[in-house]
């Protein structure tokens, strides 16, 4: 969400990105051990203002204790000498009096206020440290608990399934039904068809499906041909009931021994039985502690965020405290000695310089640790993985593949509803559709509403435009890797850190190659956010750092590191990045880069060997989307119009990288191969392809990736 308090974007995990678990105290320490310099601070402050005024009282107890015989001038009235005398002996009375008075305003305007606000600032720092700490220890059971279940449920899973290796969690027939156990789909499917002969059509079967599922029912029929409960003649379009295999048997008594008869041992049968019963209710426990777990992190980072807000608000109200005490002390003095007025004045001068805010960006800008990027905790399913009845933390490519979508139904349905919403609202509320600060819980209780449950634009309908903007950000903000990938935040910064404003267009066009090269589901699902926000800006033209604001809210959403640093913190590549997608979004996401992208995802890839011989790997011939995607700057380089031999210094194990071509739009079957074509050694990987490379024995090789870059777009273009 846009954040207005710094402190709440800035002290969170910088490895969050490779967290298995959420880590809530590395920032949350940090900024403890500031306040607690700032507690220090204020000890000082108040010990020297202490001091100054235990001076001012023993200077003026000193000044009221000189005692002078006033004999001698008796007899002298009326003369000179002693009038001056008596001038010069009242001075001390008076100057007694004015450090007297310094003393009393010293303690009453800047001591005491500045001892009361120091008090009640430990207070509440050590009590919200004490609540927040107990909160994240809670956790932290929670997540050994978890993992004690997990395991649990995990080795259950494993002997269920060396005991019957054909068990699936679930069966599904069609779209709608799903059924927990073979046996159960066969109880249903003869109870069905009970009725009908041996041999049935096509058309008799649909008709009972139809009755299950009048629009499901060709899809069903399909899933029961598939998974061989039935068998259908293509020929004559007659379907029969598969019993070769795995179909249930009657026994002796009437019953079905299923499946699991084919042991013949009705021991045996209860035993895996059992197992099912165990595995099931492992499940049933493991579930519990993860919605558990997810319930508590969500709790967390609320408290987090109240706590962060309250401990900025805090730190403002000190160093504002703080000066109004350094003025007091400036205006006692400049009240009671006038001789000193300029040396008070160059006092003054530099409280104004005390800006509070400017203090806390400091802080800010000394102490982060990285901006807030949540890690849900994630339900794994043994047999069927992480997408499995939950939405909002599972990897994009999952989600669409579950769904059977190129975009996450959350964002392109949740786009939709508030683009049909915005003809009913004024230019002013459009505005604060994206830029409008929501709070955290009213996020998290919408997203618990639709996270485990199948939902409809219908659904979507119901929330309020704005918690609905807010939704979609929190869901982007939360899965396990950016839209723009990890791999291309090197590129992407090159490419920004290296072009000025005559290259614009050239510019435009690389960005538009290098977005060639996402995987289908992030470049679509990028392409649709960019879409919305492109006509929203068209459309408040009035507003002209609409997309400045946008591009500021989401550049860290959609690209960032994958791991925090210092460095990172400042650059600001992914926000001009966003700001020119934004405003050049027809130039960028042409018909051309579709063409290529899908293309660019359907291109096998080789496997070069740092041997001289021509001959390929046929155990890789194609390689994995992961290593696709790591291998992108290698990509990149093969790239280039002119084929350049690059030999690296280190030989090691076969790399997987794509076929090259001249462009990103080049037809892959064109390429001709010869000897002239380019070779590639890569440094040997430690377990697996990865251009992540070391800090040290990689740094160089990182380099000479990225300075191909430059020379690519510019042969290209």
């Amino acid at each position: 969400m846009p954040q207005q308090h710094p402190f709440q974007s800035s002290f969170w995990s910088p490895t969050s990105s490779i967290d298995i678990l959420p880590n809530f105290t590395l920032g949350f320490n940090v900024l403890h051990k500031k306040l607690q310099q700032s507690m220090s601070e204020n000890k000082v402050i108040i010990a020297y203002i202490q001091d100054r005024i235990n001076v001012e009282n023993n200077h003026a107890q000193q000044l009221s204790s000189i005692v002078v015989s006033k004999q001698p001038f008796e007899m002298d009235i009326g003369g000179g000498l002693k009038r001056c005398f008596e001038i010069i002996y009242s001075e001390s009375q008076e100057s007694f009096k004015e450090h007297q008075t310094r003393a009393e305003n010293l303690n009453t305007t800047a001591l005491d206020p500045l001892v009361q606000f120091s008090h009640r600032y430990e207070r509440i720092i050590q009590q919200s440290k004490l609540a927040v700490e107990a909160q994240v220890a809670q956790f932290d059971i929670l997540c050994k608990q978890m993992e004690q279940t997990k395991q649990y449920y995990q080795n259950r899973c494993k002997t269920l399934v060396v005991f019957q290796p054909e068990y699936k969690h679930s069966w599904k027939v069609g779209r709608k039904l799903e059924f927990s156990t073979r046996e159960e789909v066969w109880i249903w499917l003869k109870k069905g068809l009970e009725k009908e002969d041996k041999m049935m059509t096509k058309t008799s079967v649909l008709k009972w499906l139809s009755n299950e599922s009048e629009k499901d029912a060709l899809e069903m029929l399909q899933s029961l041909e598939q998974l061989e409960f039935l068998k259908l003649n293509h020929s004559n379009d007659m379907i029969e009931i598969n019993h070769t295999a795995t179909a249930p048997v009657e026994n002796q008594k009437g019953s079905f021994a299923g499946f699991l008869g084919r042991w013949g041992n009705s021991g045996q049968q209860i035993k895996k039985e059992e197992l099912v019963a165990d595995m099931l209710e492992a499940d049933k426990q493991y579930r519990s502690s993860v919605e558990k777990v997810e319930l508590m992190r969500t709790q967390i980072e609320q408290i987090l965020f109240v706590h962060y807000e309250e401990m900025e608000s805090l730190e403002l109200e000190r160093i504002q405290t703080i000066k109004h005490a350094f003025i007091s002390v400036a205006a006692s003095l400049s009240n009671t000695i006038p001789r000193c007025k300029e040396t008070f004045d160059n006092m003054m001068l530099y409280q104004e310089t005390l800006e509070p805010d400017k203090d806390v960006q400091f802080i800010v800008e000394q102490y982060r640790t990285g901006q807030y990027n949540p890690k849900p905790i994630l339900y794994e399913n043994y047999f069927e993985g992480t997408a499995k009845d939950q939405l909002f933390g599972v990897p994009l490519e999952e989600v669409t593949r579950t769904q059977s979508s190129l975009v996450p139904q959350l964002v392109s349905q949740g786009l939709s509803v508030i683009e049909s919403a915005l003809s009913k609202l004024h230019d002013e509320e459009k505005y604060l559709i994206w830029t409008k600060n929501i709070p955290l819980d009213r996020v998290h209780v919408a997203r618990a509403e639709i996270n485990h449950t199948k939902f409809n634009q219908e659904t979507l309908e119901k929330f309020d435009i704005l918690l609905l903007a807010s939704l979609i950000r929190l869901y982007l903000m939360e899965l396990p890797e950016c839209l723009f990938t990890f791999e291309l935040y090197e590129p992407c910064k090159l490419l920004y850190s290296s072009q000025t404003k005559q290259e614009e267009e050239c510019r435009l066009i690389s960005v538009s190659k290098l977005l060639a090269t996402l995987p289908t589901s992030n470049y679509h699902t990028l392409k649709q956010l960019t879409g919305h926000f492109h006509r929203l800006v068209q459309e408040l033209k009035s507003h002209e750092k609409l997309s400045y604001e946008l591009a500021k809210s989401f550049s860290y959403i959609l690209m960032r590191p994958q791991i925090e640093s210092k460095v990172s913190a400042h650059e600001r590549n992914a926000h001009r990045l966003i700001q020119e997608l934004i405003e050049n979004y027809d130039l960028i996401f042409t018909e051309e880069a579709a063409k290529a992208q899908q293309e660019n995802w359907k291109r096998p890839s080789i496997v070069v060997t740092p041997k001289k011989s021509n001959s390929l790997d046929e155990s890789h011939g194609r390689a994995s989307t992961s290593s696709r995607r790591s291998s992108i700057l290698s990509f990149m380089r093969t790239s280039q119009s002119t084929p350049t031999t690059i030999a690296s210094k280190r030989n090691g194990t076969p790399m997987i990288i794509p076929m090259p071509s001249s462009t990103l739009f080049e037809d892959p079957d064109e390429i001709v191969s010869s000897e002239s074509s380019i070779l590639i050694q890569t440094p040997p990987p430690s377990s697996h392809v990865n251009h992540n490379l070391s800090k040290q024995d990689d740094g160089h090789f990182l380099v000479d990736e990225l300075a191909s870059i430059d020379s690519f777009f510019e042969d290209e273009d």
